[in-house]
């Protein structure tokens, strides 16, 4: 049994359509671009509280596209109509925006699901009724004995299904959006549950950049790049069952693409596999004698940038612990100040001298390879490489799983850094 992972464009329908073969179960989410127009319909009616006839038109004619099965034109007449209904109701009970976002967009998500499977001729499932999570709200996570137990229960002896992706429940039954790559995190957890025998995520390019295979560590290194088809999360569900994992293309699927494995069945022999580039970041530093053999300094650093909403990408600190580095999105550097005046005000244990923020336009540069803990002297090269080139390295970091090495560089010296680094992993 394999398990596929889809997300709904209008120019991809009869593609997935044809890929609902028997022994398949295919997950199924609708695009950001249908997601949006639903936004804009609930953002003018609950949010203005306006006529939102326009908006609902633009949605219709998208749906409209979508089909022409009998069956689907059908529901989707009687989703519309409810859809309405429910704004009504929202607007008189103050619905917040977020809640009504989410079970409006999971809704739609389980009509084009239904869209699919009606076309396909097999059954439909809602992906609310098995994944579960803990908690609601940011950072949810995934209650893995509930969601393996519901889908065990739903999906068990069961091999040509489709599932509507995106959208999970809460134990309280609060509906809430997996995020980003909802549809292949539930692909993976349907198959993990299962045991499937592979997992293939579709995407709109061939593959990963060309590559023909990679490791669960190595791809998940590279889905850390904003461009990534698929973010990180959903490779652990799949490592952790041991079931490898193909990325291929949707306009071509009769292309291999990319498959992602373990490192006893894709093993390179470079110890360096591929290089990712983060951007629009800010390098922020905080330091001061009041943070050395402070215990206790870091957690409280990060607890109120966390609670600030702020997504740490890069952390670097000497073992002086006069200093903590760390990068942020360049969108979040006033969050940054003013969390951690706030904490330095409330707290004066923990003392610093300054607050600063020392590049602004700064990249992060991560070359990462399964083979590089077995190969030494690949730090020497990364930086060798970059002084011959003249390139300054403002900080840098690498993990003790010793699987990658982080560069932070100014903007200005990224292109020049791509291209000499390229010697260790291409060819």
């Amino acid at each position: 049994m394999f398990v596929k992972s889809f997300v709904l464009r209008l120019a991809s329908f009869d593609a997935i359509v044809s890929q609902c073969v028997s022994g398949t179960i295919a997950v199924v989410r609708p695009e950001k671009a249908l997601e949006n127009l639903f936004r804009a319909v609930i953002r003018k009616r609950i949010v203005e509280k306006e006529d939102a006839a326009e908006e609902l038109g633009e949605v219709k004619a998208y749906l409209d596209a979508v089909s022409d099965h009998p069956a689907y034109r059908q529901k989707k007449e009687e989703f519309l109509e409810y859809v309405q209904d429910y704004l009504h109701k929202a607007v008189g009970y103050a619905v917040p925006v977020a809640s009504v976002e989410d079970y409006i967009l999971a809704q739609s998500a389980l009509l084009c699901a239904q869209a699919v499977a009606d076309a396909a001729g097999v059954e439909v499932l809602d992906g609310r009724e098995l994944v579960v999570c803990r908690q609601d709200g940011p950072g949810t996570v995934f209650d893995w004995a509930a969601t393996c137990a519901e889908i065990e229960r739903k999906c068990q002896g069961k091999s040509h299904l489709v599932i509507a992706g995106g959208y999970a429940r809460t134990p309280r039954g609060a509906v809430i959006g997996v995020g980003k790559g909802g549809a292949n995190m539930m692909s993976a957890l349907v198959a993990s549950a299962l045991q499937a025998e592979s997992i293939e995520f579709y995407v709109e390019g061939e593959g990963i950049n060309g590559i023909a295979a990679m490791t669960y560590d190595e791809a998940a290194h590279y889905c850390a790049s904003k461009s990534a088809p698929f973010p990180s999360a959903a490779l652990w569900p799949a490592k952790k069952a041991g079931i490898p994992i193909v990325v291929k293309s949707i306009a071509h699927p009769d292309f291999a693409g990319t498959r992602i494995a373990s490192q006893q069945e894709t093993a390179s022999a470079k110890a360096v596999s591929g290089l990712v580039v983060d951007s629009d970041l800010d390098l922020v530093t905080v330091y001061g004698t009041g943070l050395m053999g402070h215990v206790g300094a870091s957690s409280a650093i990060f607890s109120a940038l966390a609670k600030a909403g702020v997504n740490i990408r890069f952390i670097s600190q000497t073992s002086s612990e006069y200093a903590i580095t760390f990068a942020v999105g360049s969108a979040d550097s006033g969050r940054v100040s003013a969390a951690i005046g706030e904490l330095m005000a409330d707290n004066p244990l923990i003392p610093v001298d300054d607050l600063m923020v020392v590049n602004r336009e700064v990249a992060i540069l991560t070359l990462y390879g399964s083979q590089m803990r077995s190969v030494p002297g690949v730090s020497g090269k990364v930086f060798s490489l970059l002084g011959a080139a003249g390139v300054n390295v403002i900080a840098s970091a690498q993990g003790g799983e010793e699987l990658s090495i982080s560069v932070v560089l100014d903007v200005a010296d990224l292109a020049k850094a791509q291209r000499v680094l390229g010697v260790l992993y291409e060819g």
